[in-house]
């Protein structure tokens, strides 16, 4: 089976082959930051099986708990949300 996925603005896209090695569900602190939720979903592909387009690309590397280094891959023009920013007036 194939997947896509793209950010919000649709210039940043890749492709997954097969099924996920590891689905989870993680509520360590800095999953909770990346996502703004109490967990973070993971769904993991052999780096093989995964294949990204031709869009802009901005990484962001930090050091697990565990001492592992995780990179995390983004769109810079659709970054992860951190607000958001109503011009309306309250009456």
């Amino acid at each position: 089976m194939a997947r896509t996925a793209t950010c919000r603005c649709g210039r940043l896209q890749l492709a997954c082959e097969g099924e996920p090695v590891r689905v989870s569900v993680c509520h360590c602190l800095a999953c909770q930051r990346r996502t703004g939720s109490a967990f973070g979903v993971q769904a993991r592909f052999p780096r093989e099986r995964v294949a990204f387009g031709e869009g802009p690309v901005s990484e962001y590397v930090r050091t697990a708990d565990g001492g592992n280094r995780v990179t995390y891959r983004f769109c810079p023009p659709a970054a992860a949300r951190s607000g958001t920013r109503s011009r309306t007036r309250r009456t």
